[in-house]
């Protein structure tokens, strides 16, 4: 697996400085317009799982790589567990250039004293830290999610034509049940479990709390992805190229 984890980092190498500067980019402006420094790893988070996933995928058709590699003394099983491991690492590399950049903006702004709204969103709070820290890891999570489903696509179907139903795998997943509920008249008394996620909601108020839900996050994102990468080793198994 380490064979191929290094050649999927060293394909993605070009790509991933690009899209470090895009998503910075990319982040710093979503966090000016939304007035908040948390924006900033919590966009990166998530755009690092999911390029990294679409990214990756996109190189395999490329002049035929995907057919040369199996040529190459790695198994199946080193190809999928090397891309998921690639995708992790890009991944956890996006939180990390997103949280340092919001320290730094930070840092930037309250030594620089700007005036404003600005300058009142984004000086340097240490309680700020905790909460940019869940809300990196909740971003994770839907990062992670997003990358469980569409990776398995790619290993079953290939870059083109997983690319092509995707679309109508993402309506079938988020927007059909949303509808059926909304008019099914099940929510007519109210979101189930709703209680239950305002307590929930009231112990991440406390550090300890924080603590927990971080790790539950990462918990449910690990499982996410060991579960399709699963998934993805019976799919490309059976997979004739």
């Amino acid at each position: 697996m380490k064979n191929a984890y290094l050649i999927e980092m060293t394909i993605f190498r070009d790509y991933a400085r690009q899209l470090v500067a895009l998503g910075a980019l990319v982040s710093l402006c979503i966090g000016l317009g939304m007035q908040t420094p948390l924006a900033m790893p919590a966009t990166l988070t998530c755009m690092f799982f999911m390029m990294s996933a679409m990214g990756l995928a996109a190189y395999d058709q490329l002049n035929h790589w995907e057919l040369f590699r199996l040529t190459l003394p790695l198994s199946r099983r080193d190809i999928v567990l090397g891309r998921y491991a690639a995708i992790v690492t890009l991944g956890l590399l996006g939180m990390v250039v997103g949280t340092l950049g919001a320290v730094a903006i930070m840092a930037v702004v309250t030594a620089a004293g700007v005036p404003g709204e600005v300058g009142e969103a984004f000086a340097y709070d240490p309680d700020m830290l905790s909460v940019m820290a869940v809300v990196s890891c909740f971003t994770l999570l839907i990062g992670a999610v997003v990358a469980s489903v569409v990776t398995p696509l790619y290993f079953r179907l290939g870059q083109t034509r997983a690319t092509q139903i995707l679309p109508t795998i993402i309506v079938l997943m988020f927007v059909i049940p949303v509808v059926i509920l909304g008019n099914s008249g099940m929510l007519d008394g109210g979101i189930p479990g709703m209680e239950l996620l305002s307590g929930a909601l009231e112990a991440l108020e406390t550090p300890a709390g924080m603590a927990v839900g971080c790790v539950i996050l990462i918990a449910l994102s690990a499982a996410a992805l060991c579960i399709s990468a699963a998934i993805s080793l019976k799919l490309y198994e059976k997979r004739e190229l």
